[in-house]
């Protein structure tokens, strides 16, 4: 398997203390010639050229790479790797992010499987995470994935949000749900240091 990290998001969400940054976008030409690079070291210790049966964009949100920047990136995967013909090469995606012709464009890349964050249907609670979508937004989204022809796709939802209820977390679940995803991925909020929600948590302003 391979995991590439594309570290770049036009803004960094309040619980978010992953590798990522906001104020350096104009370097992703930069990054991608690096990435590809660093792909033909890794490829290189071995003597074989090995086979790969997924390959992963994460981040991050690799949706904000362009599609020749996209392509480039697979050219040196195909270049130094081997594959698999049933091969799941998936890419995280923040809904706000992409449109239709985005999906149809990276889907004919080869990418199979993609990655929304959704995290939440309730509006308080995307606010407090400071998510730059509402749920409206994911909708589009999925439907702009089906009709592109992405038939495997995930939906990321988070728990334990301050101030979620058993209600709240029912309403995201069952959202989710009608979308009639391949997957769902449920993560437990950690709060981490050095991120706005530690702050809000030590100077007692994180909101109920």
């Amino acid at each position: 398997s391979l995991y590439l990290h594309i570290p770049f998001c036009r803004h960094r969400c309040s619980y978010c203390d992953f590798n990522t940054y906001t104020t350096i976008l104009d370097v992703q030409d930069a990054y991608t010639d690096a990435l590809c690079e660093e792909i033909r070291q890794v490829a290189d210790l071995s003597e074989t050229k090995r086979e790969l049966s997924t390959i992963f964009f994460g981040g991050g949100t690799p949706s904000i790479m362009t599609p020749p920047q996209l392509t480039r990136i697979l050219q040196a995967v195909h270049d130094n790797f081997t594959l698999s013909p049933t091969a799941e090469i998936s890419m995280e995606a923040n809904p706000n992010t992409v449109d239709l012709a985005y999906l149809k464009t990276v889907r004919s890349l080869g990418i199979n499987r993609i990655s929304f964050g959704v995290q939440s249907a309730i509006p308080t609670e995307l606010k407090l995470l400071d998510r730059q979508h509402d749920f409206a937004t994911v909708i589009q989204a999925v439907d702009n994935a089906k009709t592109a022809g992405f038939d495997d796709f995930n939906l990321d939802l988070i728990h334990g949000v301050p101030g979620q209820t058993k209600k709240s977390w029912q309403e995201s679940l069952s959202a989710v749900l009608a979308l009639d995803p391949t997957h769902i991925s449920l993560y437990c909020l950690t709060i981490e240091q050095g991120t706005p929600m530690m702050r809000w948590l030590k100077n007692g302003t994180m909101p109920n």
